[in-house]
């Protein structure tokens, strides 16, 4: 009889999580996406003609999604969210903050979003924080 080491558990552990929590979030993003993100990036596309691109770049928008979730779920682990609530409490107040800084860092650095896209962005990352939160939490303490 094999033994299963710890670490081969952990891998399955964060394989499962991040493939329910990239599919959850695929689809929870696509109405943010259609209402607020896509007429935005279509706005800023027009006022800053090559410094926007008119539609994102899928290979850096999926290389960057993918580090995040992976970030979540390593943090989620090491603070032993494993549950539903207490990932999507945390989800929340992860959203809120890690985009507070890329909002107001990005307009620190340009003068392309005003404070009510940040603003928005915060509220709009918040929500799908909670759900990709709540889907870590969920998947870490199932398959544990």
């Amino acid at each position: 009889m094999k033994i299963i080491s710890n670490k081969s558990i952990k891998m399955k552990k964060y394989i499962i999580a991040f493939i329910s929590t990239f599919l959850t979030v695929s689809v929870v993003s696509i109405l943010p996406g259609i209402f607020f993100y896509g007429p935005k990036q279509a706005e800023f596309s027009e006022l800053f003609p090559g410094a926007v691109n008119e539609v994102p770049n899928p290979i850096f928008m999926l290389i960057s999604g993918i580090s995040l979730i992976i970030l979540w779920i390593i943090s989620f682990d090491k603070m032993g969210i494993n549950n539903l609530k207490k990932g999507a409490m945390t989800g929340v107040w992860y959203g809120a903050l890690i985009f507070t800084f890329f909002g107001f860092q990005f307009m620190g650095i340009t003068n392309i979003v005003s404070v009510q896209f940040v603003l928005t962005d915060i509220l709009l990352s918040s929500i799908v924080g909670a759900f990709q939160g709540g889907v870590i939490g969920w998947s870490l303490g199932k398959f544990s």
